[in-house]
């Protein structure tokens, strides 16, 4: 290697001034021509230090790493022989030295790695605070290393993003991208561009010890990341970790989301790539006295440079590699749980004091996802009656309302159900569909067909089955239809107990163009079962108190639905009616709700029905 790192130049040690397990230095160089740095890297060289077997070992595997608490740092070796083994300015150490070249293009080549004698003076440490003064003071002896390393690293970096890889620092704020992509915290004292250089500098020197690894044919603990093809792409990400980045809710809500959707990575004796980093071979080697894989990793090393029997057996490699993934799972599990619970207290806030009519559809939809394991607030309710009645009611919101078990839910559960049934049969299979993702351990509903008459005149009946309830058939003139209907009904079949056993449909004797969803009024229905509201031939009078005739108006097909729930009436029915030409037909409709009924015509079916709606309003008004 043509380089012009000697071993007499300074090594820099950059961590907090009060770190106390300086694990890496580095010299880098600028060479003649602009043709790039000479890097050298020196690892702590752990391994020397702390036998196979030892106390310090021992501790080192039960704990996996150290753990960096607010009170307290609780180091993997333990305080002796993490201070015998650390890096310091005033002892010699043995080290894993890892010499090579960072090119312009930010690739390390030329990679050399053996064993480091790093003599007393020759380290010198330097705090991440102090980092930005240097490179802005060229009398400073240590700037021009600091200002090379600083351009190496940046090199480094722009090579990583040009190569897809999803590189992410926010030095204000104090937030980086981990090696799987997930955003973690950086420390106060370390948010620095020193931050930057020391990351990029050990992420490539942990590369170029997996891929001389593979060429010495030498099994270690490679440190793969397969990818997940739900997470979307780095660019989509990227772009995403901007948009969020000032908003403190939105960035919580991403950094759980990247926790769910992409995977861990995993150490196995084998390489499969980092698909994090983008890179066709990753080792973790640069942290020994933190990371336990690291000092496993170390011990392999050393032995194949001095020629000895290597410490771990194959079986038991891939034994260490299994236990740390779980560990690892394991704790990924523990921080997807905090970022869930953390997000259920702002809701859970957000939910008893804010505007529920001011929320937008994904925060109105994370407070009733907060509030359906209790009882229904009458704010809540409220909300809900307006949000249907507006058609702004989603397939994922009316999937979380009908899970609300508590019973004080029934009045608007079914309220919305039966609103939604009428203005979007087509929802059905999806608030169906929905409820089941979220419910995977539950058997997705099931759905029997029937078909009756002539080939040019098809009648169908359609009969779903919803968490082990049976709902009435329904039946229409096509299939689609006829399971929409049925879908909506199992559900609230279960939501009111109702099982309907009956094997066969009930035809009726003539086929109508909507799917009918029983019971359906007719002109002597006779006593209703108990569970469903009841209805009578003669004019029940409704009770309209506190009803407003202009809301009514407003939505007169949603308000009469509302009307019938609220009086203990069966929902209105309509009946249609079509006249004309096929061209330019004019549709009749006829709605009847508690032995009232009104009548209207219109171009379209649907403008029929409302017109209908509406002349029924009218009516009960002038009759209060």
């Amino acid at each position: 290697m043509n380089s012009t790192v000697t071993d007499v130049s300074t090594l820099l040690m950059i961590d907090s001034a009060s770190a106390r397990d300086r694990d890496d230095a580095f010299a880098v160089i600028p060479l003649g021509g602009g043709r790039g740095w000479a890097v050298e890297v020196h690892i702590a060289g752990v391994a020397d230090m702390v036998e196979l077997g030892s106390v310090a070992d021992e501790q080192a595997f039960l704990r996996a790493e150290t753990r960096y608490l607010r009170s307290r740092t609780i180091p993997m070796l333990g305080d002796t022989a993490e201070q015998a083994a650390t890096l310091t300015a005033e002892s010699g150490r043995t080290s894993l030295r890892v010499t090579g070249t960072i090119t312009t293009g930010g690739r390390l080549v030329d990679v050399a790695v053996g064993r480091g004698q790093i003599p007393s003076g020759r380290c010198v440490a330097v705090d991440h605070a102090e980092v930005p003064a240097v490179l802005t003071d060229p009398a400073h002896p240590l700037h021009p290393q600091l200002a090379a390393a600083n351009s190496a690293a940046q090199a480094l970096l722009t090579a990583r993003r040009d190569g897809g890889a999803l590189a992410f620092y926010d030095l204000t704020r104090g937030w980086a991208a981990n090696e799987d992509g997930a955003i973690v915290a950086i420390a106060a004292e370390l948010r620095t561009v020193a931050y930057v250089i020391v990351q990029e500098l050990m992420i490539a020197t942990n590369e170029a010890v997996a891929l001389w690894c593979v060429e010495q044919g030498l099994p270690i603990l490679f440190r793969n990341h397969r990818p997940n093809p739900v997470a979307g792409s780095t660019d989509e990400l990227m772009t995403e970790i901007a948009a969020a980045a000032g908003d403190p809710d939105l960035f919580a809500k991403l950094r759980g989301r990247l926790l769910s959707t992409l995977r861990a990575a995993t150490y196995d004796p084998t390489v499969h790539g980092h698909y994090g980093l983008r890179l066709s071979a990753y080792s973790h080697v640069t942290s020994p006295l933190r990371r336990v894989a690291d000092l496993i990793n170390q011990r392999i090393i050393f032995a194949h440079l001095d020629h000895s029997p290597t410490p771990y057996t194959g079986e038991q490699l891939a034994a260490l590699g299994a236990d740390l993934n779980r560990r690892t799972r394991a704790a990924r599990e523990a921080k997807k749980n905090h970022f869930k619970h953390a997000d259920q207290r702002i809701v859970a806030e957000q939910a008893a004091t804010a505007d529920l009519t001011a929320l937008d559809s994904r925060r109105f939809h994370k407070v009733l996802k907060a509030e359906a394991a209790g009882a229904v607030r009458a704010e809540l309710a409220a909300e809900l009656a307006r949000r249907v009645d507006a058609d702004l009611m989603t397939a994922p919101d009316v999937s979380v309302l009908i899970g609300a078990a508590d019973p004080s839910w029934r009045p608007i559960q079914l309220r919305v159900l039966d609103t939604l049934a009428d203005a979007h049969p087509e929802m059905g299979p999806s608030v169906v569909s929905v409820w089941h993702q979220a419910h995977p351990d539950q058997p997705p509903a099931d759905l029997e067909t029937r078909r009756s008459g002539a080939d040019h005149n098809p009648l169908f009946a359609a009969r779903a089955t919803h968490r082990g309830v049976r709902g009435p058939w329904a039946t229409a003139t096509a299939k689609k239809p006829a399971e929409q209907a049925a879908l909506w009904a199992a559900v609230r079949a279960q939501l009111t107990g109702t099982d309907h056993p009956d094997t066969e449909p009930d035809w009726p004797t003539e086929p109508s163009p909507e799917p009918t969803t029983p019971p359906l009024v007719s002109e002597d229905p006779g006593p209703a079962p108990s569970a469903e509201p009841h209805c009578t031939t003669a004019p029940v009078a409704l009770n309209l108190d506190g009803a407003k005739k202009s809301k009514a108006l407003s939505n007169p097909i949603a308000w009469l639905m509302s009307l019938a729930q609220n009086n203990n009436q069966r929902p209105p029915v309509w009946e249609f009616h079509a006249d004309g030409p096929a061209h330019a037909p004019r549709f009749t409709a006829t709605v009847r709700l508690a032995g009232h009924a009104a009548t209207a015509d219109a171009t379209t079916k649907t403008l029929a029905k409302t017109a209908s709606a509406t002349a029924l309003v009218e009516a009960l008004f002038v009759r209060q």
